[in-house]
């Protein structure tokens, strides 16, 4: 009896005092500045789109998580018109830092999108695929790409960076949704304090500038933690899109 009760001491011992497992740390840089991944938390984010008289326009919800090596974010959006829906997931390989699968289906009135795509040995191959009516327009995408990131990545991973004064970024994005590149930069503008749905934020502000193939974005990036866009401004038709509700 002794001895079985030394033997439960140990196996109890054993089980609860063992060393807690390593969390795998991913240290990289995207656009060639460190990204620091405990800013990349596991959640739903929920956004209201608002246009310049502040009314209500249309909703969007951006899921991220972790799944086999691969950073994930899922994306649903439409306009309460009707006029476009929209569901997109990306796939982010976390050891060679590429985002390696994108799928877009996009809905408009007129017309039906869809973008499968996957970088592999150095390509970008899939289908890009355009329906109107009844008849499908399919173009095979085969081919060697010349881009720095893909446009989805800016919306990955930008908090992720923690940007100083001096930083502005030049690089070229490969647009999904037309198969263009476009020359673009991120700027940093220095901090704000603003109010959103969801809550009163001091952030990072920042400012995308393209070439005409993607928007320009004014962004509000949360400087506490977790790190996260709390609000997107695209100055051409004047839409808000603010952060209205989060669940990790």
């Amino acid at each position: 009896m002794k001895n079985s009760g030394l033997i439960c001491t140990a196996v109890f011992l054993l089980l609860n005092c063992s060393p807690p497992a390593k969390e795998k740390v991913i240290s990289k840089k995207w656009l060639g500045l460190p990204v620091n991944f405990e800013d990349v938390v596991p959640a739903v984010n929920t956004y209201h789109m608002f246009d310049s008289t502040g009314t209500k326009v249309g909703s969007m919800i951006f899921g991220t998580y972790f799944e086999d090596d691969m950073l994930v974010s899922r994306d649903t959006s439409q306009f309460d018109d009707g006029s476009v829906y929209e569901t997109a997931s990306f796939a982010l390989d976390t050891g060679t830092f590429t985002l390696r699968k994108i799928n877009i289906e996009m809905a408009f009135t007129t017309a039906k999108l869809n973008v499968d795509l996957d970088k592999s040995g150095g390509k970008v191959v899939g289908d890009f695929k355009v329906t109107r009516d009844t008849v499908a327009n399919v173009n095979p995408i085969d081919s060697a790409y010349v881009y720095d990131v893909f446009r989805e990545e800016l919306y990955m991973l930008m908090h992720t960076i923690d940007f100083s004064e001096s930083d502005s970024i030049k690089f070229s994005a490969l647009v999904p949704t037309s198969m263009s590149l476009s020359e673009a930069s991120i700027t940093y503008a220095g901090e704000e304090t603003i109010e959103v749905p969801n809550g009163k934020y001091l952030c990072d502000v920042i400012w995308l500038k393209a070439d005409g193939k993607m928007p320009d974005n004014k962004i509000w990036i949360r400087k506490d933690a977790p790190r996260k866009i709390v609000k997107f401004h695209v100055p051409g038709p004047e839409l808000s899109i603010e952060l209205v509700a989060e669940r990790n």
